[in-house]
């Protein structure tokens, strides 16, 4: 028996004994459900779920006269597979290869796939060590052309030196490439999901692998989810020895799990059977008719949950893996930017793209703003919903409440600062914010209907939410919307004036006495429901006024918001227009540091020490590993806040 055989032999008799300890759990639970349904567009069904103490039948979507349970809607949504179902598929194809280890006594196989442009995935028992990765190589399209030829494919060389993380008990192992900017930059990413609940028993799953090293292939039939137990997945789809490291995607080509091993089909004894009944000899000659009873994957959830622990301890890798969580899904859609409250409407569906265009954090985000948006109607059953979904949020057991502006609501075009709280921390967030929000907005309320019906402001809702989670603390965000754009303008005196650059006595007003006016009333409000709320506001760091917008998945979303107006009044030299922008940050800055320090349950948080010019992505937000610096302040400041009694 060779080294490969026998590695191979291990692993089903490992899985299997782990199988027998555990159990094949066919149940779901109600928590699961509704992540899954949330993730699905089913918002009105997810809230059916948590808010109903009734039955929980929906109607069937084949027949309206049938009703089915919510599962059974699960999977009668997954039935229905619009056409990218095909594009995304193949696109994420690009990004699976086979690995080749060359070791003594042969050549083995297995399959991994790329979480980022630098990082490649596969399984502990395919490369456990540096040393194996050091003699694998990775080739991509390595798969049959129309024409019936292979070819030509992409050799790339593992680094493990800058990057090397395995785990035999998880069976994963994730490598650096040796040239990250290379063959792998142009492909789209199998991004990691932290999130438990993207695939449920009875759901299909499509694994892209490399079976016994041949040219890829997809198992996209038969492939039903049977069960799950403790970190792992068990599911009926065809695999084969060299299929190990392949991604299992749902229909929304989510990754679901790392697939690992097979699950044989035994006898009374124990041992391995054939297709044909006959008992495996062990032999390489006969492994590709073993009997399966299903695969086994290992939940893609366990594996950032390790990972995540694992890198707070060694800062040097942290970045580098950061690269690899979703953010947000390629859409194709021509206007992909996020619903507005005015968009949302009540039992109404977003575009079928959105499904590849949220990431979980930016579900939860959306499901906000939509009951945000319910707030603001008088329809008994729109009131109903909104009660219901606040109910859903307690289940999901939120401990922080959260109202600002898009540095609190950004993952459309990246991870803002309550994503990272929620991705990298663990925190639970009930979030209020919207992106362009203002301080007279949040605090007194500027909007109304277009039956001149003034809308109240978000401050009514979050002081609701404080009375519903009784959180200790409040985070509060505002202020970069009120001295940017238009209002930019209001601050300035015109280059050829001859006057001063800054009107001093509008600046004073604005910053030091409105702002402020609006930041006690807010926290004032928040204090009336909980008096011993702690809050902890921040200001910003100094961004570079260049003309960068808001810019993702190929389009253009907002912005800029500096330069053109620093142009318009005769500004046109890059340090002098840094050099404005960074007295008034240091003004609004100065302004919550005295707010703070006569409040002893108000906390500031003073970023510019924290972020650098390199941490911008445009001329208002900064990049994700920006935001997660910031976000490890907030955790720092949570976390004394919570010591103290």
């Amino acid at each position: 028996m060779d080294s490969f055989t026998k590695r191979f032999e291990d692993q089903l008799a490992e899985t299997c004994s782990r199988l027998d300890h555990h159990g094949v759990d066919g149940k779901e639970t109600a928590k699961r459900i509704y992540r899954r349904l949330r993730s699905m567009d089913l918002e009105d069904l997810a809230a059916t779920l948590v808010g109903s103490d009734t039955g929980k039948t929906v109607e069937s979507v084949r027949d309206p006269r049938k009703q089915v349970d919510l599962l059974e809607r699960v999977l009668e949504e997954n039935d229905l597979i619009a056409a990218r179902f095909l594009h995304r598929g193949s696109e994420l194809a690009r990004s699976v290869g086979r690995i080749v280890v060359r070791e003594i006594g042969g050549t083995s196989f297995g399959t991994g796939f790329l979480i980022s442009p630098a990082l490649v995935m596969t399984n502990h028992h395919v490369l456990p060590g540096p040393q194996a990765a050091e003699q694998a190589t990775f080739q991509l399209d390595y798969y049959e052309r129309r024409d019936l030829e292979i070819g030509p494919t992409v050799t790339l060389h593992f680094d493990p030196n800058r990057f090397f993380v395995a785990d035999r008990a998880l069976d994963f192992a994730i490598v650096a490439l040796a040239d990250p900017n290379g063959a792998a930059s142009d492909r789209t990413s199998i991004r990691l999901i932290s999130e438990s609940g993207k695939a449920l028993v009875g759901e299909p799953v499509n694994i892209i692998q490399h079976p016994r090293g041949r040219p890829q292939k997809i198992a996209i039939k038969n492939n039903e989810i049977v069960g799950h137990s403790g970190s792992f997945l068990h599911y009926k789809t065809d695999t084969e020895p060299g299929s190990s490291g392949s991604p299992v995607m749902n229909m929304q080509w989510e990754l679901a799990a790392l697939h690992h091993s097979g699950v044989p089909k035994r006898d009374a004894t124990g041992r391995y059977l054939l297709t044909n009944g006959q008992r495996w000899d062990g032999s390489d000659d006969t492994i590709d008719q073993i009997a399966w009873e299903s695969n086994e994957g290992v939940r893609i959830s366990r594996i950032v949950e390790f990972m995540l622990a694992f890198v707070r301890r060694e800062p040097d890798l942290e970045e580098l893996f950061m690269g690899a969580l979703s953010e947000a899904h390629p859409n194709t859609s021509a206007n992909p930017a996020r619903p507005s409250r005015d968009a949302v409407v009540l039992g109404s569906r977003p575009p079928a793209s959105a499904q590849f265009m949220f990431s979980d954090a930016e579900l939860d985000q959306l499901a906000d703003s939509e009951i945000a948006r319910l707030k603001y109607e008088s329809e008994p059953r729109t009131l109903e919903l909104f009660e219901r979904r606040r109910r859903s949020h307690r289940e999901l057991g939120e401990t922080l409440v959260a109202e600002g502006d898009s540095w609190f609501s950004y993952s459309i075009a990246g991870m803002d600062i309550i994503d990272c709280l929620k991705s990298f921390f663990g925190y639970r967030i009930y979030n209020v914010a919207e992106p362009g929000d203002t301080l007279d907005n949040m605090a007194w309320g500027t909007e109304f209907t277009r039956n001149w019906r003034r809308r109240s402001p978000p401050i009514e809702e979050t002081k609701e939410a404080i009375a519903d989670f009784a959180p200790r603390v409040a985070l509060l965000s505002g202020g970069g919307n009120d001295i940017a754009g238009e209002d930019l303008l209001a601050l300035l005196n015109h280059k050829d004036s001859g006057l001063s650059t800054i009107r001093e006595d509008y600046a004073e007003f604005l910053i030091d006495d409105y702002f402020a006016r609006a930041y006690q009333s807010i926290i004032g409000d928040l204090r009336s429901v909980s008096p011993q709320l702690h809050v902890i506001i921040h200001g910003y760091g100094h961004p570079i006024p260049d003309g960068r917008g808001v810019s993702a998945l190929g389009f253009d979303f907002a912005g800029p918001w500096l330069r053109p107006h620093l142009t318009a009044k005769g500004y046109t030299d890059a340090n002098e227009r840094r050099g404005i922008i960074q007295q008034l940050i240091d003004r609004f800055n100065a302004m919550l540091s005295r707010l703070a320090a006569d409040d002893p349950r108000l906390h500031y948080i003073d970023l510019r020490p924290i972020i650098n010019y390199s941490d911008w992505e445009n001329e208002l937000h900064l990049h994700r590993s920006g935001f997660r610096r910031v976000a490890a302040e907030f955790d720092r400041r949570i976390r004394l806040i919570n010591a103290t009694p």
